[in-house]
């Protein structure tokens, strides 16, 4: 049986053509939490919601890297938009989630700097992304006149999902470093 650190370092690590099982299981739990935590959503105006999706994000990319983070949010996500009937965003929803994820893993895991400065760090560049994506998204789908709410409800879930997942993946680090 492997120690927890190892399967930590597996999932920072592995390569999308050579997955065992285990690999593909967590990754399909790090999708079905991130629909979950998006599935806990408050209906905004113009089809935007509030939701818990960054929590799961930024805590599966601070915790287990830029793939893992980058595929449970976009995949987890986008499954969401389509399960709720937003199904015009699912493909925006799939590359700004996506990418979103990834780029808070990546910046997570980069050693200059102290891990909670890499964190907030992480967690801005990744939330400026989401928040550049859906109101271009908005403008193009609809109109410019309703970015201002997306832009407040983004920013809402950016700061919300900091605030949980920086504590939270802390202690999860803590778990698997033992």
């Amino acid at each position: 049986m492997e120690n927890r650190e190892n399967i930590q370092q597996k999932l920072k690590n592995f390569d999308l053509n050579n997955m065992d099982t285990r690999i593909i299981s967590f990754l399909a739990l790090f999708i079905a939490f991130t629909a979950v935590a998006t599935y806990l959503h408050i209906p905004g105006p113009s089809s935007s919601y509030f939701n818990l999706g960054e929590v799961a994000i930024y805590t599966i990319a601070l915790t287990f890297g830029a793939k893992a983070g980058g595929i449970a949010g976009g995949v987890g996500s986008a499954l969401m938009d389509l399960i709720l009937g937003y199904s015009i965003w699912a493909p925006f929803t799939f590359v700004i989630k996506g990418l979103e994820g990834y780029v808070v893993g990546k910046i997570a895991h980069k050693e200059k700097e102290s891990r909670f400065n890499r964190n907030i760090l992480a967690i801005a560049a990744g939330g400026t992304i989401m928040i550049i994506g859906y109101a271009l998204t908005k403008a193009y789908l609809l109109s410019w006149a309703f970015v201002p709410p997306e832009i407040v409800i983004d920013l809402a879930q950016m700061i919300t999902g900091g605030v949980v997942a920086i504590p939270l993946s802390h202690h999860l680090n803590n778990y698997f470093r033992k």
